[in-house]
């Protein structure tokens, strides 16, 4: 069993995921509360799983990979969720795995439409960028990230490729319109979650295998860019 935390947005979601799919996953909107209910949403997922009535019933024993989104997005927020993963990871000695927000996005992506770029809010009318190495149709490597003014989007992002970015991010109708008469295909209705975190954390763990704790961080360019 998979148990994946993504707090890297204004959404807490976490997600308990095996045998190719998701059997609990608890999605709360509540900004600024992710520190108070990691720990709580994961204790009630696991008692819940360990419930007799429950159709297949899973013990603390069946969790063997934890998964936790790397952002970039609300610093604060990757930190919570990091945190947790990595301090239950040392207590359990169970493996861990980091995903970009990035590889989440790209997850989303029209099949066999490359090359790939996804983009995440960075404020000051600014995205996080990132272009994808295609590993496997469920798991794509970061090639290069970097931060891009928004309204030079059209103008970076080569012809015929696409571009995926979260439902949340907003871009001028200008901007919009010249990457569409470029030919670039912009997927602007992707989400992050719980439930697309251990689905990747599972591909990566068949291509790269688990991370070391010890250099797992928030994925960043400048610091403290997106805090809340």
């Amino acid at each position: 069993m998979v148990l994946a935390i993504e707090t890297s947005d204004i959404l807490c979601s976490i997600a308990f995921w095996d045998n190719g799919r998701t059997i609990l996953e608890y999605d709360l909107e509540l900004p600024q509360q992710h520190a108070a209910l990691v720990g709580s949403l994961v204790e009630k997922g696991l008692t819940f799983l360990a419930d007799p009535e429950c159709v297949k019933r899973y013990s603390r024993k069946d969790l063997q990979l934890l998964a936790a989104s790397t952002g970039p997005g609300s610093f604060t927020g990757s930190r919570i969720g990091l945190s947790f993963a990595l301090g239950y990871c040392a207590a359990k000695q169970t493996p861990i795995v980091g995903i970009s927000n990035h590889q989440m996005l790209a997850a989303q992506r029209i099949k066999n439409i490359n090359p790939v770029f996804t983009i995440i809010e960075a404020r000051r009318n600014e995205v996080y960028l990132a272009e994808h190495q295609i590993i496997s149709d469920a798991y794509t490597n970061i090639r290069e990230h970097k931060i891009a003014a928004k309204e030079e989007l059209w103008d970076i992002i080569p012809a015929g490729a696409q571009l995926i970015a979260s439902k949340d991010l907003s871009l001028k109708p200008s901007s919009i319109d010249r990457m569409q008469d470029k030919g670039i295909i912009l997927i602007d209705s992707a989400r992050f979650s719980a439930s697309f975190l251990a689905a990747l954390a599972v591909e990566k763990i068949k291509h790269e295998g688990a991370d070391n704790p010890a250099e797992l961080e928030p994925m960043y360019i400048r610091s403290f860019a997106g805090a809340t």
